[in-house]
């Protein structure tokens, strides 16, 4: 969710006009609409590419382990530190093309650090199981994103 907090009102209107109407794929059409949003330089379709795909498996993740750590505090708290690490380690792996613009240092760059956060994010991808948001579900989530917005706003 840290993406989603760089700029919040941005993320707000992207979140109306793009992922709440999308018919299927949201978070990935979402994705690509930001990044022709800022241009033409691979960097950003880097980074929002990378971005599909690390959010995908974070929410995957997340459906599938999270409950297990809430029985107790410590458990919990910890889960809550390791994955606050994770997150901003996959920031700092996922924005990184953003500032290099050109596809020569980003790749070197992937290179440097094998892909790591590819790979991992693919193979949770392919092992744990994804369950879809059903439209009603993203409904009322989405009203009550608004009603949060509309209550900050005042």
């Amino acid at each position: 969710m840290y993406i989603e907090n760089w700029n919040i009102q941005t993320a707000a209107w992207l979140k109306r006009v793009c992922y709440d109407r999308a018919p299927w794929y949201p978070t990935a059409l979402t994705f690509i609409l930001s990044a022709l949003w800022h241009g033409i330089y691979p960097g950003y379709y880097f980074t929002f590419l990378t971005g599909i795909l690390i959010t995908l498996a974070a929410r995957a993740i997340r459906n599938n382990c999270r409950h297990y750590f809430l029985s107790s505090v410590p458990l919990k708290i910890a889960y809550d530190v390791v994955t606050w690490a994770v997150t901003q380690l996959a920031v700092c792996y996922t924005v990184a093309p953003f500032v290099m613009l050109a596809v020569e240092p980003t790749i070197k760059f992937y290179k440097s650090v094998y892909f790591h956060m590819h790979i991992l994010s693919i193979l949770v991808l392919l092992l744990l199981p994804i369950r879809p948001q059903t439209h009603s579900v993203r409904r009322a989530q989405n009203q009550a994103t608004m009603n949060s917005i509309k209550s900050k706003v005042k």
